[in-house]
C-alpha cells in the first residue's frame, strides 16, 4: 500500500465518521437528523441518499484501487498516480468545509429544513461560505470522479449537484423569512458556495 493510498483512505474516511458521530450526537440529545425537504421529496431524499452513496463510493474506491473499472461505463481503464493525488487534494479541501461546519452547526444540523429552535450560524467557516457542507460535495464529487470515472458516477453526480442547488435556493428563502435584515446582511457579504 502506497502512501498516497493510505491517505486516501483516511481522508475520504474522515467525512463518513464525522456524519457518523453528528448523527450519534443527534440521537443521544433526542433530536431527529430530518428536518423538512426544501424541494419535493422525490428529488431531495434520493438526492441525499446519492450523495452518501457516493461518499461511500469514494472510501471504498480508496480501499480498492481498481474499484473503477467494475462500475458501468467505465471513461479509462487506467489510473494515474497525478489523478489519485489530484483527487486527495479535493478530498482534504472538502475535509476543510465540511468537519469545522458540522462543529459549527453542531445539534443544529438536519437534513432538509429545522422542525424546532434554530440559529443562524456566521461565525467560524460560515464567514467564508454561506453553505459549507454544500461546497464540500462539490470537492467530493470532483475527487469521486477522478476516483470513479464513469458515466454512471457523472450522472449520479449531476444530479446531486442540480438537486442540492436547488436545495440550498429554497433553504436561502427560508432563511430570510425567518432571520430577515440579519441574513439579508450575511447574504450580501458571504458567498452563496466560495
Amino acid at each position: 500500500m502506497t502512501p498516497l493510498q493510505v491517505g486516501l483512505i483516511l481522508l475520504s474516511g474522515l467525512p463518513i465518521l464525522s456524519t457518523a458521530a453528528l448523527a450519534y450526537q443527534l440521537l443521544r440529545n433526542g433530536q431527529g437528523a430530518f428536518g423538512t425537504p426544501t424541494i419535493s421529496p422525490w428529488l431531495f431524499y434520493p438526492a441525499k441518499l446519492l450523495t452518501g452513496f457516493l461518499m461511500v463510493a469514494l472510501f471504498w474506491a480508496s480501499l480498492q484501487p481498481d474499484f473503477f473499472v467494475h462500475f458501468p461505463r467505465p471513461i479509462q481503464l487506467q489510473m494515474p498516480e497525478m489523478q489519485k493525488l489530484l483527487s486527495l487534494a479535493f478530498i482534504f479541501a472538502g475535509n476543510l468545509l465540511l468537519i469545522p461546519a458540522y462543529y459549527s452547526m453542531s445539534i443544529f444540523t438536519r437534513v432538509g429544513l429545522p422542525t424546532k429552535d434554530h440559529a443562524l450560524q456566521t461565525k467560524g467557516i460560515y464567514r467564508i461560505s454561506r453553505n459549507p457542507m454544500y461546497t464540500s460535495f462539490l470537492f467530493y464529487f470532483a475527487a469521486c470522479f477522478l476516483l470513479v470515472p464513469s458515466v454512471f458516477m457523472a450522472v449520479v453526480i449531476l444530479f446531486c449537484l442540480v438537486t442540492h442547488h436547488f436545495i440550498i435556493l429554497n433553504e436561502e428563502k427560508f432563511l430570510l423569512k425567518a432571520f430577515g435584515n440579519a441574513y439579508a446582511d450575511y447574504k450580501k457579504n458571504t458567498s452563496r458556495y466560495l
